[in-house]
């Protein structure tokens, strides 16, 4: 039986997991790769969220619940993101090997320079440094200098079929193919998609840096690492081919948004934000295809902005303060405006 052809634009270092896998009958190979990752993600959230009547939240969520039912990876990366930010407090390198194996999908760890050179964490960027180079290592011993060579010669194919939409774009979740939904050509999908890069990089950069200056990680709620809450909710922006299977992640920032405010009190918005979060992945797709619409900017950037708003409180408020004068005073000048040209008239 034929199932036509399927894209693999993953790098070697995946192949060291799916080689094993593929080497045991389906069945056993489906059940062993589903059981282990979703084993892995949902007891990093279970540290996070240790009450019992949490675990049925945490099935249910939309991206754990897509993730499984077709058979994809986003469990694993995202159990990977988990377990780092809640290691990294007390066993930082370790945290660091979580992160380093990423390069099975490198475009999930754009951010992660940034944030940890901001914070000093040296010991989890050697941690990184040995898992994501011995990975590199081990996949270049297995498969050969070939398989490096064909993944580098295949980024010409992978670009065009995602730029061409053969990956509909109803059901990628970026900047840059909610610019193409609604039909913006390529250049501008790439400019925006850039632009808003450099500026979620300069946000988390600067919290970042700000949290380590005042040596902020004590005064928050929980035992996980507020940087990498931050860098996961950041990771929506840092790619353009990114799909509902992959913000499974999302759950590890929702979750430390939660234990803050469950912790203290609730700031303004958050259960709303937390809510919308939560829900939406499960029509995600379905909302862009019937709207020409894609959610995830919006929601995620609501949701950064909430975590933003938790690492900086009086700097946030005193942006929202300033934000209010600006609309009031622009309010005021075109009512001011309008009576002007009104008396000229009479």
């Amino acid at each position: 039986m034929s199932f036509g052809n399927f894209a693999f634009f993953y790098p070697p270092t995946f192949l060291l997991t799916c080689t094993p896998l593929a080497l045991l009958p389906y069945g056993v190979s489906a059940s062993l790769w589903l059981g282990t990752a979703s084993v892995a993600y949902v007891s990093a959230l279970r540290r996070i969220l240790p009450w019992r009547w949490a675990l049925i939240p945490i099935l249910a969520f939309p991206g754990f619940v897509i993730d499984f039912t077709n058979g994809q990876n986003g469990l694993l990366t995202a159990a990977l993101l988990g377990w780092s930010m809640m290691l990294m407090r007390q066993r930082p390198f370790v945290a660091g090997l979580c992160l380093g194996c990423l390069v099975i999908k490198p475009q999930l760890l754009v951010a992660a320079p940034v944030i940890l050179l901001c914070t000093r964490q040296w010991r989890t960027i050697a941690g990184g440094i040995v898992s994501g180079g011995g990975l590199i290592v081990a996949s270049w011993i297995a498969f050969g200098t070939v398989a490096w060579s064909g993944f580098f010669r295949m980024g010409h194919s992978a670009r065009v079929t995602f730029e061409m939409g053969y990956v509909s774009f109803w059901k990628m979740q970026s900047v840059f193919t909610a610019v193409r939904l609604l039909h913006g050509n390529v250049s501008l999908a790439y400019v925006l998609q850039t632009t808003t890069t450099v500026f979620v990089f300069f946000l988390v950069g600067w919290l970042s840096w700000r949290m380590n200056l005042k040596n902020g990680n004590g005064s928050f709620a929980g035992d996980c690492a507020p940087e990498i809450a931050l860098m996961i909710a950041a990771l929506p922006f840092c790619t353009p081919f990114l799909l509902d299977y992959d913000l499974a992640c999302l759950a590890f920032p929702m979750a430390w948004l939660f234990i803050q405010g469950r912790s203290t009190e609730w700031l303004p918005g958050e259960k709303i934000i937390l809510f919308l979060a939560y829900i939406y992945l499960l029509g995600a797709r379905l909302f862009g295809m019937a709207t020409l619409v894609c959610p995830t900017p919006f929601i995620a950037s609501a949701l950064l902005l909430a975590i933003a708003r938790r690492m900086a409180p009086a700097e946030c408020a005193h942006a929202i303060s300033g934000f209010k004068y600006a609309i009031r005073e622009r309010s005021i000048f075109v009512r001011k405006r309008q009576v002007s040209v009104s008396g000229e008239k009479a």
